[in-house]
């Protein structure tokens, strides 16, 4: 499903008036289907409190009082702004309440406290009440200011006792484009969205105040948003599409060779995490190659994976026996993933090097994970990939890409989907951005959220074993950029199921891993 941002859906708005729609017709649909949401809140003889703004989402807010009004349901409409300064199309929708029986209370008229004190009585309707958030659209930048914050906090507040609030394109004080919340945000239980959905409504965390998300068409021409969205939301139809096929007589060999890089004593369960989700997730053969002082520690845990010893020490460096045997092992893959349980120092950092170099030469794809990020930054960071040839995918947590950008990890958080598609932009690789609705976005700008995934996957060494997955994926045929998107979202998937099966704690991430092939059937429709 495309995904837009607010200059995105502008345009689509405005070539379909260029095609000659109205732009009174696209408010009309937007209100009737918001009205039609609220409705199903509803029962016969209920009350619907309408928070309208200045802008065209308030005028979606009094065309959805029109129509509710006209169902049968109680309707007030709390209006803060200026009826003489709203867009035409509001305007006309405004205008036309005085025809139906819907009372309006004006912060023209009266303060804001007192418009929400005249509302605050029908909170009370034993016939039950919705609340509709119409304050402001997809043009709101920053949080929202006097007197809409003071809507949105008694709206919430409304919401603390059972009252669902129904947002109208996007909840108020959530950024449509990065998923960004400000204080206030609108806590929706249900939100529709008006002709395509909002990057913001999908990227965490605005995920959390969308609610459920409806989207509504608003009977825009088909050519207007069939295609040409560089970003999508991730769902089950689109792994099972994507994700490979085997053939009646299929062989180990047509899944790949994947070489697992990873490990150091006092972490080997990471480099072993990985090698097994690696198999877990369909590749042919796995081998894992580690530091000969965990070899047999790393050898005795998982039977079916290849472990070899990469040098003599309990870490890797940069010796020419050990850089000889990965780069023979590099050349062999079909993809090959470094990083977890590498340990941080300069020997590690050195190593790295010669791994990166090795699948550079050989053009074989390379995951890069935990601490082959932190090695990536003392080499030079995301640049430094930049000028390698070959294809790299990055799978940072916010805390390990804010290291690899300089930033701070909150600022990470604030516009997840700009800062994957940055790190992929200034690496020319493809970036997985970890963690709730993950971000994977490609050098070109194409970005994909994930919509799979459950908290309970927030354990040590989920993150080693989605490694596994995308690079088995890699290794069975599917380029960098799918092979990333399409592993986090049957990653998330056996979260999920290891969810519904172990509770929301205490899942391990050895058990997400033993639930690949479960989800795949899943995935499959098997």
């Amino acid at each position: 499903m495309y995904l837009v941002t607010a200059e995105e859906m502008r345009a689509v708005d405005a070539g379909a008036v260029g095609m000659g729609i109205p732009a009174l017709v696209l408010m009309e649909n937007a209100g009737r289907a918001v009205a039609g949401q609220a409705a199903c809140l509803l029962r016969p003889g209920g009350t619907a409190i309408v928070l309208a703004g200045p802008g065209q989402n308030g005028g979606d807010g009094f065309c959805a009082a029109r129509h509710l009004s006209a169902m049968g349901f109680r309707v007030k409409v709390g209006f803060f702004g200026s009826g003489e300064r709203l867009p035409a199309e509001a305007k006309v929708n405004f205008d036309a309440l005085r025809s139906y029986p819907v009372q309006v209370f004006s912060s023209e008229d009266s303060p804001a406290d007192a418009v929400l004190a005249e509302l605050r009585e029908l909170w009370s309707s034993e016939k039950g009440a919705v609340l509709i958030d119409a304050l402001l659209g997809t043009g709101q930048k920053g949080g929202p200011r006097a007197p809409l914050d003071a809507a949105v906090r008694w709206a919430n507040a409304g919401s603390a006792e059972g009252i669902p609030i129904v947002a109208c394109d996007v909840p108020t004080g959530l950024d449509a484009d990065t998923g960004r919340v400000f204080d206030p945000v609108i806590r929706a239980a249900v939100t529709v969205t008006m002709g395509l959905p909002k990057v913001g409504l999908y990227a965490y965390p605005g995920r959390m105040f969308a609610g459920r998300i409806v989207v509504e068409t608003l009977g825009l021409p088909p050519e207007l948003t069939a295609t040409g969205f560089p970003a999508k939301a991730v769902f089950l139809e689109d792994a099972r599409a994507a994700m490979p096929v085997r053939r009646a007589d299929h062989h180990k060999g047509l899944s790949g060779h994947v070489t697992i890089i990873a490990g150091s004593k006092g972490m080997t369960g990471a480099a072993v995490l990985a090698a097994k989700a690696a198999l877990r997730a369909g590749a042919g053969t796995a081998t894992l190659l580690c530091p000969g002082e965990v070899y047999q520690v790393c050898a005795s845990m998982v039977p079916e994976v290849m472990v070899l010893p990469c040098g003599t020490g309990a870490a890797f460096g940069p010796d020419e026996r050990a850089l000889k045997v990965a780069a023979e092992f590099v050349r062999r893959s079909s993809c090959v993933a470094t990083g977890p349980g590498l340990g941080r120092g300069e020997e590690q950092v050195a190593f790295l090097r010669g791994v990166l170099a090795a699948a550079s030469s050989a053009g074989v794809p390379c995951l890069i994970d935990a601490d082959g990020l932190y090695a990536l930054r003392e080499l030079g960071g995301l640049s430094y990939l930049r000028g390698l040839e070959g294809s790299f995918i990055l799978t940072p947590h916010p805390g390990e890409l804010a290291h690899l950008m300089g930033v701070e990890t909150g600022v990470v958080g604030e516009d997840r989907p700009s800062f994957a598609r940055r790190a992929a932009a200034e690496s020319g690789s493809v970036a997985c951005l970890k963690g709730a609705g993950t971000c994977v976005a490609n050098s070109s700008g194409d970005l994909r959220v994930n919509t799979s995934g459950d908290p309970a996957m927030a354990t040590a060494g989920s993150g080693d074993v989605l490694s596994g997955v995308i690079t088995a994926l890699s290794s069975q045929g599917l380029a960098p950029f799918d092979a990333a998107w399409l592993g986090v979202f049957w990653h998330g998937l056996a979260g999920e199921m290891a969810r519904q099966r172990m509770g929301s704690c205490g899942v391990l991430a050895g058990d997400i891993s033993d639930l690949l092939p479960g989800a795949r059937q899943a995935i499959e429709g098997r």
